[in-house]
């Protein structure tokens, strides 16, 4: 039988991407697949997300065969570049669509190495791919843990939560904002990072607002569990939040311009006043961001468009 065999960085800290490449892998398993993840260095795993898939190390030099299936994230062109003489099939998972990711000499892209199949999660990095590289990209469904994300009206209490790897600036706002006293110092800002899954989720149950100031995601999923856990989420849509709506009767964010910082923080300072005062003053925002969120809540669409992909290939390998 095929082997289904995701590449994944030693990267040790939270990070979407990774937590993908695990749930894919462990949702393969599930559907009968021999799916497995690759690092570099043996013993490195990582496990905060709570998702669990047989690991092989590149250190032990494993044997890959010509019907195994290689999938290859977009930040490790370097592996690309080495399996270019691979007999077997290959597909990059692309989940960003910055181009500083790619790392690739001038005049170079992924068909360079010979990557004619790739997946995506965002409808923004399949079009941007096809602009980009002309190269089609099969969209897989997005999911967010129904479980763990998800709306507890008693859990909530003045409470804004902000990511740091990537960016900044909300713990910026944080320190201006708090320096005009009253009610600002009434709120509790909790930095997002170095946390478990669980622990993550459980701070977003708690918490009234989510601030997001990422500028290139390419689904910007911390926003869709930020809604589905009842946050105003007050920031940018970092590109990939293509169904965030900031106007009408669909509103369910509070969506400023990519990179406006000083238009976020006034956004956000007229938020938490108004949330201060009225801690119902969202209400309708929190319902469509929680309708946004669920149509991504289902398990069984990401298990369905992995099978759709991956059953084929496995079936002309085997």
């Amino acid at each position: 039988m095929s082997r289904i065999l995701y590449f994944c960085p030693d990267f040790p800290q939270p990070s979407g991407g990774i937590k993908t490449l695990y749930r894919h892998a462990q949702r393969l398993v599930e559907l009968g697949f021999d799916a497995w993840i690759v690092h570099q260095k043996r013993p490195f795993r990582v496990t905060w997300h709570g998702y669990e898939a047989p690991t092989l190390w590149l250190s032990e030099r494993p044997q890959f065969r010509s019907q195994d299936i290689l999938v290859i994230p977009e930040v490790m062109p370097q592996i690309m570049q080495q399996t270019a003489r691979f007999a077997g099939e290959r597909i990059v998972i692309a989940l960003s669509w910055s181009p500083t990711y790619w790392n690739l000499p001038s005049g170079q892209d992924w068909r360079t190495y010979g990557i004619e199949r790739v997946l995506t999660k965002s409808p923004l990095i399949q079009s941007y791919l096809r602009w980009s590289m002309d190269i089609e990209a099969t969209l897989i469904s997005e999911y967010v843990n129904e479980e763990r994300y998800r709306y507890t009206p008693e859990s909530k209490r003045p409470k804004v939560c902000y990511l740091t790897r990537k960016e900044r600036s909300a713990a910026w706002l944080h320190s201006l904002l708090c320096a005009k006293g009253k009610p600002f110092t009434e709120f509790e800002w909790m930095p997002l990072r170095e946390l478990s899954e669980d622990e993550y989720a459980r701070q977003l149950r708690e918490a009234t607002v989510y601030v997001s100031t990422n500028m290139q995601e390419g689904m910007n999923t911390s926003v869709l569990e930020a809604m589905a856990c009842g946050c105003v989420v007050a920031g940018y849509s970092g590109i990939g939040g293509f169904y965030m709506d900031g106007a009408g009767e669909e509103r369910n964010c509070i969506l400023v311009e990519n990179g406006n910082l000083p238009a976020l923080g006034e956004q956000l300072e007229d938020a938490l006043r108004r949330l201060s005062a009225d801690p119902a003053a969202f209400a309708s925002v929190v319902r469509n961001g929680l309708r946004t969120a669920g149509a991504y809540q289902n398990p069984d669409d990401e298990a369905h468009s992995l099978r759709s992909v991956y059953a084929p290939l496995v079936a002309a390998g085997a």
